[in-house]
Order: structure tokens, then sequence, then C-alpha cells
């Protein structure tokens, strides 16, 4: 059965700069989604978005502890994790804009493909689960090239159900891979409750037992909790210690796209997520409380991400569109 993790931890025990720098990360990753949603109603940008407003939390604590050369394979909100890993609010406004700011020079995309090599970050397949086998090919790489890279595999509970998760667990056990499994449960694929398309009742997690993999489950909206144990597993995978499963439990705070009017999640279930269990409101509460921070600061910190994020809209709206050979760039028959 996977281990349980509750919150323990002494907030005393870290510095200022990774407290405010969590709840910075959290902030971003926030005013980026809300802004691109408006961009989205102003006609700028077309296509679905999958918002990933109340997983704040999950991705901010994740990504602490990996490498610009670590691999990380994002989910369907992959945004979060993108952001969490260091990619320009920029460049990830001009794949949505279609302009050459982005990372795929003007090529764009509904559901973004992002990618930026330099910061490991590989992409996004349009099948769902595909990135398991990929991420198996990161990890045997980084083996059998003898470096101590990681691989992060992000998905979702909808996408724990696909049979590549198997083998690809299976896999990495098998070879003893570092990669590290993020399961982020935020309870609905689409509108289907995980448990209607489960077997396992107690723990998706659970399933990482038969491969010998070590696993857990813990508060994904506890941006510490989150840290300490995905550092612990990034420790292992980078020491040879082989792959490990963590199931984050959150919850969307939006639809499964935009424009999705979410009648599948009861209303009051859904609105104690957003007034008690918000990883922001909420890490805010721990900060003001312990002292490690004030108001003035806190309100300062929103104010600077306000205007970084304005001004990223403002370089990606600035920068061209791509000409029409754009489309044959990086063709080879």
């Amino acid at each position: 059965m996977a281990q349980i993790f509750q919150k323990n931890i002494d907030i005393d025990a870290y510095g200022e700069d990774l407290l405010l720098g969590l709840h910075r990360m959290m902030w971003r990753i926030r005013k980026f989604d809300q802004n691109l949603i408006r961009l989205m109603q102003e006609g700028k940008v077309s296509g679905f978005y999958h918002s990933g407003i109340g997983s704040e939390g999950l991705s901010a604590g994740a990504m602490v502890g990996l490498r610009a050369d670590d691999y990380l394979f994002y989910n369907h909100r992959g945004c979060n994790q993108m952001i969490a890993k260091g990619i320009p609010l920029s460049r990830l406004y001009g794949d949505f804009l279609g302009t050459l700011e982005g990372t795929t020079g003007g090529l764009g995309a509904g559901i973004v493909h992002s990618s930026d090599m330099s910061l490991g970050v590989v992409g996004q397949a349009g099948t769902i689960g595909s990135q398991f086998s990929i991420g198996v090919g990161t990890g045997l790489s980084a083996k059998w090239r003898k470096t101590d890279q990681v691989t992060a595999i992000f998905f979702g509970e909808g996408a724990a159900s696909e049979e590549a998760l198997h083998g690809s667990l299976n896999w990495a056990a098998l070879h003893r891979l570092p990669i590290v499994y993020f399961c982020e449960n935020n309870e609905y694929a689409i509108s289907s409750h995980w448990t209607e398309t489960h077997a396992v009742r107690e723990h998706i997690a659970d399933w990482a037992d038969g491969y010998g993999i070590p696993n857990c489950v813990v508060d994904g909206n506890d941006p510490l909790l989150m840290m300490e144990v995905a550092n612990e597993a990034i420790a292992r995978a980078r020491s040879g210690g082989g792959p490990t499963f963590i199931e984050a439990r959150t919850f969307r705070h939006r639809g499964h796209y935009e424009g999705d009017p979410v009648n599948y999640i009861d209303k009051d279930v859904l609105r104690d997520w957003i007034d008690n269990r918000d990883p922001i409101k909420n890490f805010e509460s721990v900060l003001l409380q312990s002292g490690r921070a004030s108001d003035a600061t806190l309100k300062r910190i929103a104010q600077e991400v306000d205007d970084e994020v304005a001004a990223a809209i403002a370089k990606a709206e600035a920068a061209p569109l791509p000409d029409k050979d754009r489309i044959f760039q990086g063709l080879y028959s």
C-alpha cells in the first residue's frame, strides 16, 4: 500500500529565499493562466486551453530539485510545470499567440506542444499517455551515457488508466531507470471521476507496488510537502536508486477546458476546494502566521508578478508572425 504523507513540516527549517521563491512561483503560474484565459476571451488566442488553476503548489514544489538538464514531460495542464521548470512566460505566450517569440518559433497550437531542450523540456505528444514510453527512452539514455540526469514524467489520473503506464513502470523498475512519475490526481478526467475508471479503490500509487517501485500519496496543494517528497525521489533517481511513483492529490478550479460547464462536479465540493484548499491562499496564511513574510511583502510580490506577466504578454504580442516558409522548417522529407 502507498505511504501517505501528511503535513508535518516545520516551516522554520526553510530560508526566506526558498519560501518566498515558492510563493512567487505559484503566483507566476496562476497569473500566467488567468491572463491567458483573458487573451482567449478577447479573441487573441484560439483553440482549447486546459487550465491548471488550483494545482500551482504541486508544480512549484516538484520542480525545486530538478536541474536545467533534467528531462521534463509535462501533462495536459503542462504550463504549470513548464513555468516552474524555467521557460520564460513570454515564450509560452508566444506559442499561444503564434508569434516568433514562442518556443515553437511561430508554429503555435491550441494545446501547445512547447519544447525547450536547453531546459530539458522535451515536449508533449498529441496522444494522452505517450510520455510514458518516451520517458523510458530519456531514462535509458541517461543511464547509458552515465549521466545523473533525472526524467520527470507528469500525467493526470485519467492518463494513468492508459496501458502504456504499466509498460513504462515495468521497464523503469527492471532497469532501475532515473525516473520520477508524478500522477497529478485532480479527481476528474474530463467528466469522469477517477473511481469510475480505475480498478484500484484506495490509491493510484498502489499500482507501483506491483513493480517494486517506491510510491507515496501526498497533498499536492502543499508546496513544501510536495517539495520534500519530490526532492527525495529525485535524489534517489540521481544516485542510481531507480524510479519513484508520487500520487499528488489536487483539484482543478475550472473545467476540463475553457468553456466546459463543469456540471458534473458538485458545486459545494468545488467551492470547498476553491475557498478552503487553494494552495496560494493557504501558503500565504502559513507565511503570515509564522512570521516568515509580511502582508506588505506578499503584496509587493503579487505586484511584481503582475508587472512581469504584462511585460511578457507585450513582448509576445510585439513579436512578428512567421512567414509562410516557417511551415517547411524542420521537414526532412
